[in-house]
């Protein structure tokens, strides 16, 4: 039998999907960029009464101010800490070229809501002008961040888990191979990875018609985040993930993804390497849906169950043994 949509989902979804399903030409970011803003609704955004979203600047190693924003609900910022809790360092999407961290701050709001477990979201430069390492490492600042002010935050430094979506995603393990290989004390606890863009030679679509991520897109964003170089055995693992040779030393993983979503190969595979390692791991692939299906039909089942299990991901961060 052939791949098909998830019914209720493609109900749901398939009217607003026809209206975005015009594939853009490769490296052509200025009119990508000018489509992802009009997703989001931009500066107008106010947080619901029990949540509160603050803003912090950190150094870059090249000077730049990175910008981290925390999602919290006010019982934890307003009241003493008792004891500290976990915390989620969080890198959003947008192929590397687009989408500021504060566009996607609603979309953290439930999680928080229902886990209780406050989320930072990394402002990120973009590439092309910021290529590789310039985004992972903005990113890596904002790992020191949390670390150099957990008592401040009132978190715990052994319970941090890196989560990112999409491209951001793949900035999430590559930040998470980065933090092995420079030995970041204490170590990341978990990855919490959602349909993530891991690997430059990913060149198959998947998704039957209705992307709003094409395989267009694909290329024109890892050809912005590493150039030439993208294609050859000359990209570094921290940038695309997937060529990482060994995953030992690597924190316990949630992956999850579309069965239609052009990343479904490149996910498993990765997801794989962790299982064949003995690393903890939880893979879920959801038939019948594409890449960030969950956008499109927010009252679908299917979106229902995935919000469940990202929560439970969230939840169980646990320290590492040793």
């Amino acid at each position: 039998m052939s791949l098909r949509y998830d019914p209720e989902w493609f109900a749901l979804a398939g009217p607003k999907l026809e209206t975005q399903s015009e594939v853009l030409p490769i490296h052509d970011i200025a009119t990508r960029r000018s489509r992802y803003a009009q997703l989001f609704v931009r500066s107008t955004y106010a947080p619901p009464a029990d949540i509160n979203i603050d803003t912090f600047k950190t150094p870059a190693s090249d000077g730049h101010e990175v910008v981290v924003y925390r999602v919290s609900k006010k019982t934890e910022t307003e009241t003493a800490y008792s004891s500290r809790t976990p915390a989620v360092l969080h890198i959003h999407g947008g192929g590397f070229i687009s989408v500021h961290a504060k566009d996607v701050l609603p979309s953290l709001v439930p999680y928080v809501r229902e886990s209780g477990i406050p989320i930072f979201s990394v402002d990120y430069r973009w590439a092309p002008e910021n290529p590789f390492p310039t985004p992972v490492e903005d990113c890596w600042s904002g790992l020191l961040f949390l670390h150099s002010r957990s008592e401040e935050l009132g978190i715990d430094v052994s319970r941090i888990a890196v989560m990112g979506e999409s491209a951001g995603g793949g900035l999430a393990a590559g930040l998470a191979l980065l933090a092995r290989d420079r030995n970041l004390s204490p170590a990341l606890a978990k990855q919490i990875l959602i349909y993530p863009m891991l690997d430059d030679r990913t060149i198959t679509d998947r998704s039957g018609g209705l992307a709003v991520f094409s395989i267009n897109d694909v290329i024109t964003g890892w050809a912005a985040y590493i150039g030439e170089a993208m294609g050859t055995d000359n990209v570094s693992p921290i940038a695309a993930p997937a060529r990482v040779g060994h995953v030992a030393g690597l924190p316990s993983l949630y992956l999850d993804v579309g069965q239609l979503d052009l990343f479904l190969g490149e996910d498993v595979a990765y997801a794989r390497k962790f299982l064949e390692a003995h690393i903890q791991t939880e893979l879920h692939v959801y038939p019948g849906v594409i890449h960030a299906f969950q956008r499109w039909a927010p009252t679908s089942q299917v979106v229902k169950q995935v919000f469940v299990n990202r929560l439970r991901a969230i939840t169980t961060i646990e320290a590492p043994e040793g």
